[in-house]
């Protein structure tokens, strides 16, 4: 029966089908000419760019030293002037920008960013890579003001929400330094203008397609930015899913449109950033083709595929007696490892461990028999060491043998744990404890046959070695060893151990007979490898260090203290360097500005509980519960932007990583546009009541801007300011780094 009775009244968007209420998602005119700017506008971003370039800009280039994680991303430039091969966590985008920049102005790479305080020579064109960053900032505010215009904000309310970003502590000092966050932040705003212009415009029209494909190159760049770009792609797809039910829903749509909205989304939105994404590393495989310090990550595979892998790619693959090979273990690509350093418990013996970075002459191991062997006599003849076979590891730097005791390991104290150090020497070799029973595994993908299986050779076999004496099976796992131990995984001996972390592979292998007699001896054969199988190796060592990320910092922070800036960071203090002649005490230090941190996580709060009774409310499927327009297009923007927010604020909750302050930014610029789209709610509601909410926010975040300015820009302050400024326990800056 068709559908004759009128609701008495629809909220905004609905209208009366056939048989059925509907949403439409045919455009009003109000939202058609969305898009289009005042002149007003126009003068307010004018305003907006000449007050960033001030607030962003100013006194730029101090500290004339190596400010925070400069260090590190100032090194990446460095090698991508060496072209010698590293890992990050962080996709490469942001870093090659920095390294292009440095290239263009005629760096000459030498410079060593070593720690924190150096300071830069006269080379170093520091101050345009800041320059970068700062730039992305300013974008940043500009952006922030043009999102919130598409967001049904008035132009005075935009550019609250904008001044609020352009003002906020954290933003500021992370926007003047040779970082990663704010290259993202602009990236990621750009994605959110993208896609919130698609929505104003008429859909499936030229000027819409443009705009959807402005938020996939957002996403794109945001993504090879850093991961975290990925909690941005969900949130798009979230939302994209959700706008696409809504078209199916819309009785003016037909199949054909539909069918063209999803076509152009997976286009703009999945083909386009992906694209980017392996642009990017395809970019950084070119730029990077000698070993480096990531080279010990990576399989030989890969690192076969790098210029200088000469000796890799010409190693003998038989592994005989006599043979000095490096053991990698397969799953973390770390070298079995042992220096002159002892256990400070246990046995005292010498350390073992594994170790992430080669070359390194305390990598290398000798393969000997289980009998006494006189110097030199295992390296005058070939003999196969094969599955099954009984061997002694002499360690060639120190002399001494891998050993297990029946001791409890420093870290995986479990009676059926055990300790493995070096001991002994060829003098006296010892006993049965000193022997490992070689049992082959598995073969690598790249064996060409099943040799592998029967004899040990080197890349191709994967084997465990399981002691005889106590008959437990050798592993390591990613615990690592406190500072005695130098941050190094633990290796240990475990009966009925979990089998994948036993798994070890010959990764260099070097004997005199077989070193070069090509004719005589086989050398190992590694495929062509794929860009595609770069790609997945690179990132599974990027997680992989990611998680190795565990060591305790002195400023590191809970996710669940970040809204409240119960914590900062300390990104410079020239106390604990050698000042200039004329150079005054000077602190920056990473600290929210409060007033801006707090309102935002009180407005999430409201806005959550306010989206929860509006569901509640919405679960009758008997009725179209009807709001006014300013609550339904606040309801609307809040539940984006809180959707926006949680996305990239709760997985942190599950990373076991180290974590900072700073890693709160992405999900800080979604509750800012938060406050704004509240003002904006509250002024078309009831005028005063808003302008004054309006007013407070703005003079409580300037205030807060204005009292921590020593700390931002790096200038100087007497102790007694800096000591008053210290509003919480936690806010440990230095106050004794100024001189008065």
């Amino acid at each position: 029966m068709p559908f004759q009775e009128k609701p008495p009244r629809l909220p905004p968007g609905y209208k009366v089908g056939k048989f059925r209420v509907f949403h439409s998602t045919v455009l009003s005119p109000p939202k058609v000419n969305g898009t289009l700017l005042s002149k007003f506008d126009h003068f307010l971003i004018v305003f907006l760019l000449s007050l960033a370039f001030i607030i962003r800009l100013y006194n730029l280039p101090y500290p004339p030293r190596v400010v925070f994680d400069e260090v590190h991303f100032g090194s990446f430039a460095r090698d991508y002037f060496r072209g010698e091969f590293f890992v990050d966590v962080h996709p490469p985008l942001v870093k090659l920008v920095f390294y292009w920049i440095a290239l263009t102005l005629k760096w000459d790479g030498k410079f060593p960013f070593e720690q924190i305080g150096d300071l830069y020579d006269t080379e170093v064109p520091y101050v345009a890579m800041r320059l970068f960053s700062a730039l992305c900032g300013i974008g940043t505010v500009v952006l922030t003001f043009l999102i919130l215009r598409l967001s049904n904000c008035r132009s005075l309310v935009a550019l609250i929400g904008a001044l609020l970003v352009l003002i906020e502590n954290s933003l500021v000092i992370q926007s003047r330094a040779i970082l990663l966050d704010c290259p993202l932040i602009f990236f990621m705003t750009i994605a959110i203008y993208g896609y919130k212009k698609q929505r104003m415009i008429e859909p499936l029209s030229t000027k819409w397609f443009k705009a959807l494909l402005l938020c996939g190159i957002g996403l794109g760049l945001t993504v090879s930015s850093k991961l975290t770009g990925l909690f941005t792609i969900a949130w798009v797809g979230v939302l994209t899913i959700i706008e696409l039910w809504n078209y199916i829903g819309d009785l003016h749509v037909t199949v054909q449109q539909l069918y063209l909205h999803f076509a152009a989304r997976v286009v703009a939105l999945i083909i386009v950033p992906l694209t980017i994404y392996l642009s990017v590393f395809q970019i950084h495989f070119i730029s990077l083709p000698y070993n480096g310090s990531g080279s010990g990550a990576m399989s030989p595979n890969f690192k076969s595929s790098l210029i200088d892998s000469d000796e890799l790619r010409n190693m003998p693959v038989e592994v005989s007696y006599g043979s000095t090979v490096t053991i990698k273990h397969n799953n973390l690509e770390s070298y079995l490892h042992s220096h002159d350093h002892n256990y400070p418990g246990g046995s005292k013996e010498q350390q073992v461990s594994l170790y992430g970075f080669s070359p390194d002459e305390n990598n290398e191991w000798i393969i000997e028999t289980k009998n006494k062997n006189r110097e030199g006599q295992l390296q005058s003849r070939f003999r196969p060491v094969k599955d099954g076979d009984i061997i002694r590891l002499y360690h060639n730097t120190t002399g001494k043998y891998l050993h297990v005791n029946d001791i409890r390991p420093p870290i995986s104290e479990h009676d059926y744990s055990n300790e493995v150090s070096c001991h002994g020497d060829r003098e006296l070799l010892g006993d049965i404890n000193y022997e490992f029973k070689v049992r082959i595994m598995n073969k690598k993908s790249h064996a060409t046959n099943n040799l592998p299986m029967i004899k040990l050779r080197a890349t191709e076999s994967i084997f465990q070695l399981i002691h005889q004496g106590t008959k437990c099976v050798m592993l390591s796992h990613a615990e690592k060893l406190p500072n005695w131990g130098f941050g190094q995984n633990e290796v240990l001996c475990v009966n009925e151990p979990t089998i994948p972390n036993t798994f070890w592979y010959i990764e260099t292998n070097s004997h005199p007979l077989l070193n070069n007699d090509t004719e005589n001896y086989a050398r190992v054969k590694f495929p062509p490898y794929t860009f595609l199988e770069k790609i997945w190796e690179y990132h599974k060592a990027m997680v992989r260090i990611n998680k190795s990320f565990t060591d305790d910092h002195v400023y590191s922070s809970k996710a669940e203290t970040w809204p409240f800036v119960l914590r900062g960071i300390n990104y410079f203090s020239n106390e604990i360097s050698d000042k200039l002649t004329d150079e005054e005490g000077s602190h920056i230090y990473l600290l929210g500005n409060l007033a801006i941190y707090y309102v935002a996580f009180f407005l999430l709060m409201w806005g959550i509980a306010k989206l929860f009774f509006v569901l509640i409310k919405n679960m009758n499927p008997f009725i179209i519960p009807y709001e006014p327009l300013a609550t339904s297009i606040y309801i609307q923007n809040s539940f984006e932007i809180i959707l926006g927010w949680a996305l990239h604020y709760f997985p942190s909750f599950y990373m076991k990583r180290q974590l900072f302050l700073h890693h709160y930014l992405p999900a800080l610029f979604f509750s800012i546009l938060l406050i704004a789209q509240f003002i904006e709610y509250q002024v078309s509601r009831r005028r005063l009541f808003g302008y004054f909410i309006m007013a407070s926010v703005v003079l409580s975040a300037v205030y807060c801007y204005i009292t921590f300015i020593p700390i931002i820009y790096g200038t100087d302050w007497t102790r007694a300011a800096c000591n008053n400024a210290k509003w919480f326990r936690g806010w440990d800056f230095d106050c004794m780094t100024y001189t008065h």
